[in-house]
């Protein structure tokens, strides 16, 4: 019993920091949005340049965030925008996080 529970965090413990490695630096996420709150979707939006997107370009960002959120809600508008610096003065230069907020209509 005590190997087996022995195990079980020692597989925990490996497992951590991998799936936190898993999701590459500059990638879209979803997550839905609190309780409460004008929108449906808060849709984190790439960082990096691609072929035809510039993320410092405020329509780039739109056509991605409504791609990206299209499976969940066919029919949606957008309801605002926020970017945060995520530079940590002195000891990390960051990249801009850009953030679209998606409301689904019906």
């Amino acid at each position: 019993m005590l190997e087996r529970a022995r195990r079980v965090l020692i597989v925990t413990i490996a497992a951590l920091p991998w799936s936190a490695s898993s999701q590459p630096r500059g990638a879209s996420t979803i997550e839905a949005a609190p309780p409460g709150q004008p929108y449906d979707y808060v849709i984190h939006v790439e960082n990096t340049y691609d072929y035809r997107y510039n993320p410092h370009v405020r329509d780039d960002r739109i056509v991605l965030a409504k791609q990206i959120v299209r499976p969940f809600c066919s029919k949606n508008r957008i309801v605002g925008e926020a970017k945060f610096n995520t530079e940590i003065f002195g000891l990390i230069t960051g990249r801009l996080e850009y953030v679209v907020y998606v409301k689904c209509l019906s």
